[in-house]
């Protein structure tokens, strides 16, 4: 069977006797076509069934109905379902979404050359962006929004208010009776709300109750296993602990497991991260962080809603998402 050929405007035009810039107009409902003009056009292409060429359409107009999300590139549950949670709110709108976990110089390269329409980044609080990314942004066409902390001028920015998460995670497990109260994570503004729940709740601040990982922001990098292995087999130890992320989880579980600590009878846990796995657990995890379908929803809405006076000038919208307390089974009295 012989294989249909595809129908251009240039066939169309050859039959209404027309160029294929008149016909281009016809199709798409511009100006400075004759109404008669137009109506001979869209008949002969309803006849020819027609069919646009979206890609090129998609090339010509430099839009792709398409929002590129730019992610981290190491393992992490939380980024993981998040960007499942902004794919679905952004498939409500009729929008697809292209991920790209390059460094971000090159991954805003590559966002540009897909002609996107938005951009999402994930930033850390402290992020200052490089001049190579600024020079990719400038040749953006479309809006930006930061999700984390950092923020870029001319962008939109969502932010995570985790300090007053931690704070609640700390005064709750004082609330329960638990005086000696460790952490372990990053030296950022979560270690900050850890201080802040302490001093509030009248516990005495303990630094060698503290795990530090440092300054940097990769989610895959280790505690110290001694110095957390020191804390729980010694006298006067934590009966509780505040876990910076669902990461430093998985790494204090294989030890809890090789000593034989059980959690929550020997130790209770809160973990930031509110990510569904960590109720899968045998002991469902108590959690703290951001609910994910907020972040995505405010993302998506951001981005796509216009400003109230449909403005030229955009304006850049920054807002603060609060983390919530999830109490689950891993948060009880400390053991008498």
């Amino acid at each position: 069977m012989p294989q249909r050929m595809t129908v251009t405007i240039k066939d169309i035009a050859k039959m209404a006797g027309v160029s294929h810039p008149t016909v281009s107009r016809a199709l798409n409902d511009d100006p400075g076509v004759n109404e008669e003009t137009r109506r001979k056009i869209l008949r002969i292409a309803k006849q020819l069934n027609y069919v646009p060429n979206l890609a090129a359409k998609r090339l010509a107009e430099r839009k792709s109905n398409c929002i590129g999300m730019i992610w981290p590139a190491f393992e992490s549950m939380f980024f993981y379902n998040l960007s499942k949670e902004i794919q679905r709110e952004a498939g409500k709108k009729g929008m697809s979404v292209l991920l790209s976990l390059d460094e971000p110089v090159e991954a805003m390269r590559t966002l540009n050359q897909q002609f996107v329409d938005h951009v999402i980044y994930w930033a850390a609080p402290d992020w200052e962006a490089p001049a190579e990314f600024l020079k990719e942004k400038e040749r953006f066409k479309g809006d930006m929004l930061l999700i984390g902390g950092g923020t870029v001028e001319d962008a939109h920015c969502l932010k995570i208010d985790r300090r007053q998460g931690i704070y609640e995670a700390v005064r709750y497990l004082a609330e329960l009776g638990h005086s000696r109260i460790g952490f372990i994570g990053q030296t950022t503004d979560k270690l900050v709300g850890f201080t802040q729940g302490i001093v509030d709740s009248r516990l005495d601040f303990r630094k060698d109750f503290l795990v530090s990982i440092g300054d940097s922001h990769s989610a895959d990098e280790p505690f110290d296993e001694k110095a957390v292995t020191d804390l729980l087999l010694g006298s006067g130890k934590p009966t509780a602990f505040v876990l910076d992320s669902q990461v430093t989880f998985f790494q204090l579980a294989r030890m809890l497991r090789r000593h034989k600590i059980r959690v929550p009878e020997d130790l209770s846990l809160i973990v930031y991260d509110d990510v569904p796995e960590l109720q899968l657990f045998e002991v469902p995890l108590s959690t703290i962080g951001p609910p994910l379908h907020v972040l995505a929803e405010r993302a998506i809405a951001m981005l796509t809603e216009k400003n109230a006076a449909d403005e030229v000038t955009p304006c850049w919208q920054v807002e603060e998402i609060k983390s919530e307390l999830v109490i689950r089974h891993s948060a009880t009295p400390p053991p008498l």
